[in-house]
């Protein structure tokens, strides 16, 4: 398993569920451009939720970033170990996991495709994720769960309803202040520790 490996396969989970949009706040979910509901892929989506241990009736941004995490590398074949070193180390939440990153001397200043953005609300303990897709000069591109299509306050900022694409600043947006990046290498030295 390579960081590129790892990057590329994080991005392609994370992209399937793209379009979701909640039916019932932070439980369910379903792609209001598509026929009917979208069953097998909520189901999956809440599976690898469940494991972080994320419950229903909570904001899942982190949730939705550790289960992508977690079926790429179920599909680049980790072994239950690595499983479980990831699955104690991200949490599903925002301001915990990177304090555990930064402890174990994981969590960047630099984003990279495939990367983890955690993020921090004002000086508050809540927080938001989502996974770097893209850079470009002080920007960077991203699919976040429990997001809004219109952050028009700072609470939809980080609180919405759909998981889709987004573009921020690298240093943050509104009053989420970055608090670094789970870069692809570091999942792979956490998981082969």
């Amino acid at each position: 398993m390579t960081s590129d490996q790892l990057a590329q396969g994080i991005i392609r989970h994370a992209s399937r569920f793209v379009g979701l949009r909640e039916v019932k706040p932070n439980a369910n979910w379903d792609n209001p451009s598509t026929p009917g509901p979208d069953r097998a892929l909520v189901d999956e989506l809440r599976s690898l939720m469940r494991q972080s241990p994320w419950q229903e009736g909570w904001a899942y941004c982190a949730a939705f970033a550790e289960g992508m995490v977690l079926a790429t590398l179920r599909s680049l074949a980790a072994t239950p170990a690595q499983i479980k070193r990831w699955q104690q180390t991200m949490t599903p939440h925002c301001v915990t996991s990177a304090g555990s990153f930064r402890k174990l001397g994981l969590l960047s200043a630099n984003a990279e495709a495939g990367s983890l953005w955690l993020a921090r609300h004002g000086s508050t303990s809540n927080g938001h994720a989502g996974i770097v897709t893209a850079m470009r000069g002080v920007s960077m591109a991203t699919i976040e769960g429990n997001t809004s299509l219109d952050p028009s306050t700072s609470a939809k900022e980080r609180e919405g309803d759909w998981i889709t694409n987004r573009i921020r600043f690298l240093k943050g947006s509104g009053t989420l202040n970055t608090l670094g990046f789970v870069t692809p290498a570091s999942i792979l030295k956490l998981i082969s520790a």
